[in-house]
């Protein structure tokens, strides 16, 4: 009857396949891998792009922001981590109280399988991501330093107890939206709480960060951003912040999506040139 996106008719899109690949612990993660467009799928720089919620996923259609990152020569791994809804109440329930640990491992073994398959140079990766993903990008910088060239955080969480604070006072104490939190991310007291936050683990991060927050964002307060830019600051790491005026968590104004897009290109071209040979 139409096109959903009319511009895009005669534009070469990237070929999004549907993978498969065992965790560390022999468990079977699903996920998705967009190859770009005209490229041979061998050493490609890789975008690996973990979902916001984390009771979400992605799905097999075009998604914008992994179209970017392919038209801009990257190969994209989506990963449904445990966590991830769609895929069973097992999967979805395996991540709770998992932030920064099994979700974690989880994207790691999804960068580490591509790579033994050749499609990728391990050697080139950049994580990125939104909201929860945006917390999976800072936490895979902080904890696997080795494997990330670049992080690129949206609307991320960097502090998981004071986001815990900030639904606490919203919310309050005895709130369903504070008990769904310590549910999927635990209670202050829990040791873990502290310990996979990545606004308090910055020691060890090497890879330039970018860091994007609607200044109007009622789901992750732009305050999560600005702790993670102080804290990489005062040890004298690579951060960008970029405060975006009036948006919200879901970036819903198209020129603000369109200012993004123009901030990530900007930062890859510096940190991860999709070709090698940059």
């Amino acid at each position: 009857i139409g096109e959903e996106y009319p511009e895009l008719v005669d534009v070469p899109l990237g070929e999004v396949r549907t993978i498969s690949y065992r965790a560390r612990d022999g468990y079977e993660i699903p996920g998705y891998l967009t190859l770009p467009p005209g490229k041979e799928p061998t050493n490609l720089s890789l975008i690996v792009l973990p979902h916001g919620g984390p009771e979400s996923r992605d799905y097999l259609d075009f998604d914008w922001l992994t179209q970017f990152f392919a038209s801009r020569g990257y190969a994209v791994l989506q990963p449904q981590f445990r966590g991830s809804t769609g895929f069973g109440e097992a999967h979805r329930k395996a991540g709770y109280q998992q932030w920064g640990k099994l979700m974690q491992d989880d994207v790691t073994d999804g960068v580490r399988w591509v790579a033994e398959q050749g499609i990728v140079d391990s050697r080139r990766v950049c994580i990125a991501g939104w909201s929860y993903g945006g917390y999976a990008a800072l936490a895979g910088a902080a904890f696997t330093p080795d494997l990330y060239r670049c992080a690129i955080s949206i609307n991320g969480v960097s502090d998981l107890l004071v986001m815990l604070g900030t639904t606490q006072r919203r919310a309050g104490r005895d709130s369903d939206a504070l008990d769904y939190w310590y549910d999927h991310i635990g209670k202050t007291s829990n040791p873990d709480v502290i310990g996979r936050s990545p606004a308090r683990n910055v020691e060890k991060i090497r890879a330039p960060t970018l860091l994007l927050h609607g200044t109007d964002d009622a789901v992750v307060p732009v305050l999560q951003s600005r702790i993670m830019a102080t804290a990489l600051k005062e040890r004298g790491k690579a951060v960008e912040l970029i405060e975006l005026p009036g948006e919200d968590h879901w970036l819903s104004r198209s020129d603000t999506r369109t200012r993004v897009l123009n901030e990530i290109d900007r930062f890859l071209a510096k940190t991860l040139p999709a070709s090698a040979a940059n």
